[in-house]
């Protein structure tokens, strides 16, 4: 029920505005009728009010002024001011200060009954989208720490700075750390055993790990799809204790917490000293969890352990790569060799960790593949034998041995490359033998129209299919036209001039003489030997 304040020095407009309107109707109540404005505002500090219903010129305090008061009182208070004057600077007063609506007496009662209907359903529809906006803080602190995490941080901290303080974020420490929770296999589970259940486990694991983070002094947590994002706060002078404190309650929630139906990877990023750093120990956090590959029987993965430096300081070369991939296009058996042989006597010599070398490696393999993948080459077999070996990773002992299985891949490449190669060329002749069989009749077609449709020069076309059919394209068109000639000598009635047309001549003479340089006989006299067989 709304609660009305009304207020005039006048009691007989107050009793006036109490008795003429259905109160009830509007699921009102009048709570108070005050004689002045200060009486209003002693009132409204202890007690919530909805509405108030107030004369303008009134002693001690009138109402603009009581208005003014009241709005910083509650910023949601409505508030509908009556006054006997038609005076505009009131009701420019009135509305300057948020004052919901303005009157003048004598009052027509109908035309306030509609105006305090109105002013209630606006009170209904802030209260709404209030609750609304209350309910979505937790979205609104996912979305400012997504935004630390993905995006500009200077722009981001300027950006939520104003929401910082509603959200009630304490960002004031001097250490923070990511942890990033990855589920293995997340969309198959998800699937297999429906999204309540997936999703209800995500929830039982989060609240396990935030009920050991209590040791911190602070923890945030935001789940990105179907990963787990912790933001550690400490106010630490020892990072390395920090560091450690991290390790044992992860190694703790990890050994302790059996999920029934998921495994859980654990990527530690580098601790910063600053919010605004936050993207970097996330991006090695993620950096981290790659190892998972390698090391199937391990849970946790640190950026800083697992390297002995940060990730990013593992530095690859694209242009490198995009020479290798240039070499393998063009089968080049023995650069590709030279090229080998000096990416990895550049690694033995910058990473003495057989790890580090097959993440470089790793890299590398993905390009190729990518590669492949973008102009249609099946890749399956290729990825299986890069499996196997990820398999079998301890079986390797020297760089050399790497280096033997590179080659054989790279051969593998080559072939594939080779063998698509040829049959890009059995589809561009196919495709092209069809074009000219479909277009011989037309007496202009020309190796420059089909060299167009095949998206090709003229050149190239013309060998390519000269190789895959051992005859030209102006052979071919010969060809086709004088085989459709034999059929309409035999099978029709039709004119010598009408076939060629038909056949794609732009006169009868041209065809009669092509017609017997083919087939050493003129077309009449062909049509005399065979249409009577």
């Amino acid at each position: 029920m709304k609660k009305v304040v009304l207020a005039d020095d006048n009691y007989i407009v107050s009793e006036g505005i109490k008795l003429n309107i259905d109160w009830n109707e509007l699921n009102a109540e009048i709570v108070l009728i005050a004689k002045n404005g200060q009486e209003v505002l002693n009132y409204i500090i202890e007690n919530h009010v909805d509405l108030i219903i107030t004369d303008i010129e009134m002693p001690n305090l009138n109402g603009i002024s009581l208005s003014r008061e009241a709005i910083k009182i509650n910023p949601y208070i409505k508030i509908i001011l009556i006054s006997a004057y038609d005076k505009f600077e009131y009701a420019k007063q009135a509305v300057s200060i948020g004052v919901c609506d303005y009157i003048e007496k004598p009052i027509d009662y109908d035309f306030l009954y509609k105006k305090i209907k109105s002013s209630f359903e606006i009170i209904d529809r802030e209260q709404r989208n209030l609750s609304i906006v209350k309910e979505s803080r937790q979205l609104m602190i996912t979305k400012f720490f997504h935004e630390l995490l993905y995006f500009s941080t200077d722009k981001t901290l300027g950006y939520f700075d104003k929401y910082i303080s509603y959200l009630e974020l304490d960002i004031n420490y001097s250490h923070f750390n990511i942890i990033k929770m990855e589920i293995e296999s997340s969309s198959m589970l998800e699937e297999n055993n429906g999204v309540l259940t997936f999703q209800t486990e995500i929830l039982n694991i989060s609240d396990v790990f935030l009920s050991k983070c209590k040791i911190f002094d602070n923890v945030y947590y935001i789940q990105d799809l179907n990963n787990l994002i912790f933001i550690i706060a400490q106010n630490s002078k020892t990072p390395a204790h920090f560091q450690y404190v991290i390790h044992n309650v992860i190694s703790s929630f990890i050994d302790n917490y059996k999920s029934p139906i998921l495994n859980i990877n654990v990527g530690i990023g580098t601790i910063v000293d600053s919010i605004s750093k936050l993207h970097v120990s996330y991006e090695n956090a993620c950096h981290a969890l790659k190892y998972r590959f390698f090391y199937p029987n391990q849970s946790i993965f640190d950026a800083v352990e697992a390297t002995g430096k940060e990730f990013s300081l593992l530095s690859t070369s694209d242009s490198d790569d995009d020479e290798l991939i240039g070499l393998l296009c063009k089968k080049d058996n023995s650069s590709i060799e030279e090229w080998l042989k000096n990416f990895f006597d550049d690694l033995s010599t910058k990473y003495k960790n057989k790890n580090i070398m097959f993440i470089r490696i790793y890299s590398l393999l993905g390009k190729i593949l990518r590669f492949l993948y973008e102009i249609n080459i099946d890749t399956k077999d290729l990825e299986e034998r890069i499996i196997s070996v990820y398999s079998r990773f301890d079986t390797f002992h020297t760089y050399e041995q790497f280096l033997l299985w590179m080659r054989e891949l790279c051969n593998l490449v080559c072939d594939k490359l080779n063998f698509s190669l040829k049959s890009y060329h059995e589809h561009t002749y196919e495709l092209v033998d069809n074009y000219i069989k479909n277009n011989f009749e037309d007496n202009t077609l020309s190796l420059n129209d089909i060299a167009k449709y095949a998206n090709m020069s003229p050149s190239y076309l013309s060998a390519l299919y000269k190789k895959n059919n051992n005859q030209s394209i102006s052979d071919t068109i010969t060809s086709y036209r004088i085989d459709a000639a034999k059929e309409y000598l035999i099978k029709t009635n039709l004119s010598l001039k009408e076939i060629s047309i038909k056949c794609g001549y732009a006169n009868q003479y041209y065809f009669s003489t092509s017609f017997k340089k083919q087939l050493g006989i003129s077309p009449s006299g062909y049509r005399e030997k065979y249409s009577s067989l």
